[in-house]
């Protein structure tokens, strides 16, 4: 879950009100938070759905909201103005902006601005993929701007952080940011590039802003924003966050015009909500009046008796569907008061035979001295295939991701393990682990048992599952095999009933390295779904 580290006087301070650390654990509940530290605290979000929360700002508006300080949907004003972006990017072809005037910055609202635009482009904007957001000094800016794409020789300008002049080209190979980040443009022809009609270089998105008008101090009192990407779902929503987030701190909107349109659009959404669907959901017998009235403690704007009509802030994205809104009202109404009952249904309850068959082997597997774990169903591609050495395959992707970490159902947990081993390489060594878990291979839902040991050998292993085999009276035979996670000569299939049933071998040095192993890696992955017929009937001796 992300964290956002503050001030507690910062956050005091927005919210508007003295709180002691009960009411400010009150207050933060409406934001799906919590926080520990004293003057320098850290908030964990429960919701990554929500870019908003990614801010102090925003953090503090819903403490305000739930507290009573404020009620319904907070509009900002957006003052028109004659400024223009001439947009014609194809590189990164989507452009949205916003300029924020009469600004009073300080070390902390500095901090916090960085912060927010780190989690946004980080989190939200997936590693600045799908949103880059640029932030200047809008008094160093001579208008229109225009943003279109350039030859990487012959964009010139001195990044952010740095006293030397660079290519586009030179800043992917020798600054640190176009270091980190070179992956999003290093293929392309051209780079898209921003720049004032004077010339002056505003940025390279989404790689870094130039130091000539890209970097922000305590002088600043006119902040320039540009969010560049691929889909307005992604840069609208992170716009908006950062918008209001300086508005918030006193500052006043102001519009762009770019090409054909005007930019922010801080409009609500409408959405009508059934109040047989709230009670029905929340077991509860709410009036119209109360649901109106949660909904506004909330932040919303609401009305209406049998349908209520409702306005969501522009900076909510992450409404979907009346189960979104149904979940905000039972924060509203606080989980607390809901009573609880009783289920009226009895049903005795038994083992299914995957449990069962997986409760066994793990049983004969931690008398080994093998340690269980469990990994995410969700996996990502960089691990899947990229560190596995693989050409990427068709899978079952997350059609609206949180994160790139978790946006693929993996079809095997071999690569899970070595994840895993690649994240406890401080841990005492041998390390002997093992999971039983669900995946999906051709579309089906299969489990499967992954064993690996490090350092370890392709007998050591071998060893390992024989005893299992012995238990369970499973006979069984090696092939040799050929796979790109193993060692060539060191890898064997294994038959059962005249089918493939799995792999055991030593991991390729190829594929350690790719992880930042450096032991030598035996894993046997299994498929369990082949032998429930036969193991479920079985019962290991020593169990």
């Amino acid at each position: 879950m992300p964290t956002i580290e503050a001030k507690k006087s910062d956050l005091l301070k927005l919210i508007g009100k003295k709180l002691s650390n009960a009411e400010l654990e009150l207050a933060l509940s409406y934001a799906k938070s919590e926080f520990e530290g004293a003057e320098e605290i850290k908030i964990e979000i429960a919701d990554v759905n929500r870019p908003d929360l990614l801010s102090i700002e925003g953090i503090a508006r819903q403490c305000k909201l739930g507290l009573g300080l404020i009620s319904g949907l907070q509009e900002y004003k957006i003052k028109k103005t004659n400024l223009k972006i001439k947009a014609k990017s194809k590189t990164r072809p989507l452009i949205v902006a916003a300029v924020v005037k009469n600004l009073k910055f300080d070390n902390e609202s500095i901090k916090q601005i960085v912060q927010l635009q780190e989690k946004l482009c980080e989190i939200f904007g997936r590693k600045r993929k799908e949103a880059a957001l640029g932030i200047y000094d809008f008094d160093r800016i001579k208008w229109p701007v225009k943003y279109e794409d350039k030859e990487p020789e012959k964009i010139k300008f001195i990044p952010l952080e740095s006293s030397q002049e660079m290519t586009g080209k030179e800043i992917l190979q020798k600054h640190p940011t176009g270091i980190a980040y070179k992956h999003l443009l290093e293929n392309e022809k051209k780079y898209p590039l921003l720049y004032d009609s004077k010339g002056n270089v505003l940025s390279m998105p989404p790689i870094i802003n130039s130091n000539y008008t890209g970097k922000i101090t305590q002088a600043t009192k006119n902040v320039f924003i540009e969010v560049t990407g691929y889909n307005y779902r992604f840069i609208v929503p992170v716009l908006n966050t950062l918008v209001t987030a300086l508005a918030d701190r006193g500052g006043k909107i102001e519009a762009v015009k770019i090409n054909n349109f005007e930019s922010p659009n801080l409009n609500s959404s409408k959405y009508s909500l059934a109040i047989e669907e709230v009670n029905s959901v929340l077991g509860l017998e709410l009036t119209p009046n109360q649901i109106i009235s949660l909904l506004k403690k909330y932040g919303y704007n609401a009305s209406g008796s049998e349908k209520i009509k409702i306005e969501i802030p522009a900076y909510r994205q992450d409404i979907l569907d009346s189960r979104d809104i149904i979940e905000d009202i039972t924060i509203a109404y606080e989980y607390n008061k809901i009573k609880t009952t009783k289920p009226q249904v009895t049903s005795e309850g038994s083992e299914s035979k995957e449990v069962e068959l997986s409760r066994k082997i793990s049983d004969l597997l931690v008398g080994l001295e093998f340690q269980e774990i469990a990994t995410p169903n969700l996996t990502s591609k960089e691990i899947l295939f990229e560190k596995m050495n693989k050409k990427p395959q068709e899978t079952i992707e997350v059609e609206n991701p949180v994160s790139e970490l978790y946006c693929v159902l993996r079809p095997e947990l071999l690569s899970s393990i070595l994840n895993f081993l690649s994240k406890n390489k401080t841990a005492n060594y041998p390390q002997k682990i093992f999971e039983i878990g669900n995946t999906i291979e051709n579309t089906k839902d299969k489990l499967k048992l992954c064993i690996a040991s490090t350092p370890s050998n392709f007998t050591e292993l071998k060893q390992t599952f024989d005893y299992l085999a012995r238990m369970f009276a499973l006979k069984y035979k090696l092939e040799e095999d050929e796979k790109e996670e193993f060692i060539e000569g060191r890898c064997a299939k294994i038959i059962f009933d005249g089918k493939k049933i799995g792999n055991i071998g030593e991991i390729s040095p190829k594929i350690l390295s790719k992880f930042n192993l450096e032991f030598p890696v035996s894993v046997l992955e299994l498929d369990l779904e082949n032998l429930f017929d036969f193991l479920a009937d079985q019962k290991p001796q020593n169990l």
